[in-house]
């Protein structure tokens, strides 16, 4: 049973660690910004299948490993493509002020390295959706002290199943919505140096390889997932004014829980659903896109993919078909 605490309750402490954060796979940021007002009406999109099918709106699913080095990048047959990816993982960086530029590392600082993670999304039919590049930290040379609490929860599968469920017993409206940069903008409350790979950094002191101070968390920092779970938990309580569930974490919902009045929104990382009434889920989509630059399909086809399951559904019967073989594998 999902029980609804009247009081604000605070992310669970001591939860089991989530699944390994693909930098790749859990970002996407190809998708549109929410509306600002409840689209019109219109007849729900026949599923296509072949092509770029209904199934793949959210995310591409396939990943082809690209280049492990900025030289083997540059090198390449699709050298242009890679150089374009990582010019925009460098302007993301710097837009989100993950870290500044240092002359000198100061003695006895903790000091961590960091590398390139490269690699073709693909769509089902094998063609190249995107090239994305992602910089990440060396989190397995953090020494002890360097980070605190590194746990955060992620929602389960019943949760999501159950969230479906009721949106579709009540005819409710469903938003996907996806944080691009999820762990680039937590501040950071630990000192952390890193040493950047090899690119082409605006270094000031003309470095090819710079050392920074980070500000923010980036993937692969230890902490990353906890910070930016609690910057989603307390926008989710004290700006949307949801409740958290106690018995299923990363659930939040407002209304009567199971009510057509209902708004759920289930979130496991940087993945969000908004479960409610049309006019709420525009809303609530909106404003996760100023806060968060959530991307978002408001709303979704009646084929959609989240986490890996394809999910179809039938308004005349009221009811939605999981298929949830990407999520096991």
């Amino acid at each position: 049973m999902i029980q609804s605490p009247n009081a604000k309750v605070l992310p669970p402490k001591a939860t089991a660690l989530p699944r390994a954060i693909n930098p790749i796979v859990d970002s996407d940021d190809d998708l549109t910004p929410p509306p600002e007002t409840p689209p019109a009406e219109t007849p729900p999109p026949k599923p296509r299948r072949s092509g770029s099918t209904a199934a793949n709106v959210h995310i591409a699913m396939m990943i082809e490993q690209g280049p492990k080095t900025y030289r083997a990048a540059v090198d390449a047959e699709d050298a242009e493509q890679w150089k374009e990816a990582i010019s925009k993982e460098v302007a993301s960086m710097e837009s989100h002020e993950v870290f500044t530029f240092v002359e000198m590392v100061p003695e006895g600082a903790s000091m961590i390295g960091s590398r390139w993670v490269m690699g073709r999304k693909l769509m089902a039919d094998g063609t190249i959706h995107k090239w994305k590049v992602r910089l990440v930290g060396r989190g397995d040379l953090q020494k002890p002290g360097d980070d605190t609490d590194i746990t955060s929860p992620v929602i389960d599968l019943p949760s999501i199943q159950l969230a479906l469920g009721l949106g579709a017993k009540h005819n409710l409206e469903i938003a996907v919505l996806d944080i691009p940069t999820a762990f680039l903008g937590c501040p950071l409350h630990e000192t952390l140096s890193m040493y950047l790979p090899d690119g082409e950094w605006p270094d000031p002191y003309g470095r090819a390889r710079p050392h920074v101070r980070l500000n923010n968390t980036l993937y692969g920092i230890k902490q990353a997932n906890r910070e930016y779970n609690e910057a989603v938990f307390d926008f989710k309580v004290d700006d949307l004014n949801l409740q958290a569930s106690v018995a299923a974490p990363g659930l939040f919902f407002g209304g009567n829980l199971g009510e057509a009045n209902d708004v759920s929104i289930p979130v496991h990382i940087d993945d969000i659903m908004i479960i409610g009434k049309s006019a709420l889920v525009a809303s609530s989509a909106a404003r996760l896109y100023d806060r968060f630059k959530a991307a978002a399909h408001v709303p979704v086809p009646d084929t959609f993919e989240y986490l890996g399951m394809t999910v179809t559904r039938d308004h005349s019967k009221r009811s939605i078909a999981i298929y949830p073989i990407g999520y096991i594998n």
